[in-house]
């Protein structure tokens, strides 16, 4: 069984950590993946390849392991080339996937971090991606 609690700040929100009541408790237990970042979308256009990339190289280059968890928010969205080869992103797409809401309950299902956000990238939003980093760390510096 695991519990976390929520920071959020939109368009970004930060879960965690995931404690697992396991005989070895957190902090003890270290996830390969540190933090999983959800991302739902309803079409795999150019502002979500460029967010997804923002993302990726601000949290590489802080040295936080992680994985993006881009997840089709409406049936037929689909994926594109770019998206499938974008490194540490994994493209979910399913006709069982009606929502948004059905999206991001599938993406914390699959999420393997200590650490789970979501990015709501939309229309009008241009994510920044050292804004994750930095309401990441304000979580995990309260230790939430």
């Amino acid at each position: 069984m695991t519990y976390s609690n929520l920071l959020a700040v939109p368009p970004v929100v930060v879960a965690g950590p995931a404690r697992d009541l396991s005989p070895m408790p957190w902090p003890y237990r270290v996830a390969a993946v540190e933090l999983s970042v959800v991302v739902p979308f309803h079409s795999a256009d150019a502002r979500l390849e460029g967010a997804l990339k923002r993302i990726s190289e601000a949290l590489n280059s802080q040295g936080i392991s992680f994985e993006v968890l881009a997840l089709s928010a409406r049936p037929g969205a689909g994926s594109s080339p770019e998206l499938d080869r974008m490194p540490h992103t994994r493209v979910v797409t399913s006709t069982t996937i009606e929502d948004k809401g059905a999206a991001l309950h599938l993406g914390f299902a699959m999420a393997r971090g200590a650490w789970v956000c979501f990015v709501d990238i939309d229309e009008d939003a241009d994510v920044d991606g050292y804004a994750v980093i930095e309401y990441f760390h304000r979580a995990r510096e309260k230790n939430l």
